[in-house]
């Protein structure tokens, strides 16, 4: 298994606060089919019209979906179902984290020498605050994107934990203070 896969498979597991106001039903819902129910899909003439219209308004209803795009629902519903389950297409909260009381949002660059990167992704992979992690290349090998109550606790976090991992050999940390554009825009 390659190092990317291995990430890929480490963030399986999302960031728990984007789906904390969900019930058990509306998270399991928003999870894509098994892997090995995945099948390869050619795009067809409705995605062109079904994905820019899902990334409006990711919760809007077969029916609804339908009307606007002069599409059957049985088609609309067939297609978002094979999508899903070919994993082209996959469905995602968002939620405001100041709603749940974390106001502090930093962007965590790290060199990590790379024989302990895959160590040092899994350990974050499994810290409530790290939202996102990817691997890249230049400068710094690991992003993460952290999400935390307060400016203390980002300290604790930078000083405790991050600090503590093998292999880290550079870390620099921007807080993120405004957003231009988070998810698509409202209608």
């Amino acid at each position: 298994m390659s190092a990317q896969q291995l990430l890929a498979q480490l963030m399986d597991g999302r960031w728990h606060g984007r789906t904390s106001a969900l019930t058990g039903s509306q998270i399991d819902a928003l999870r894509p089919p098994h892997e090995d129910e995945a099948a390869p899909v050619s795009p067809i003439d409705l995605d062109r019209a079904l994905v820019p219209a899902l990334a409006v308004d990711g919760r809007a209803t077969y029916p609804d979906l339908a009307r606007r795009l002069g599409w059957s629902e049985s088609a609309v519903r067939r297609r978002l179902e094979e999508l899903r389950r070919a994993q082209v297409l996959r469905l995602e909260v968002e939620v405001e984290p100041m709603v749940f009381g974390y106001s502090t949002q930093c962007v965590l660059w790290l060199t990590v020498a790379p024989t302990h990167l895959i160590d040092v992704a899994r350990a974050l992979a499994a810290d409530n605050e790290a939202a996102f992690i990817g691997a890249m290349t230049g400068v710094h090998n690991l992003i993460v994107i952290t999400v935390l109550r307060d400016s203390a606790a980002l300290a604790t976090y930078l000083t405790d934990r991050i600090s503590a991992l093998n292999g880290i050999e550079r870390m620099e940390a921007t807080p993120v203070t405004s957003y231009a554009k988070r998810t698509a825009p409202r209608h």
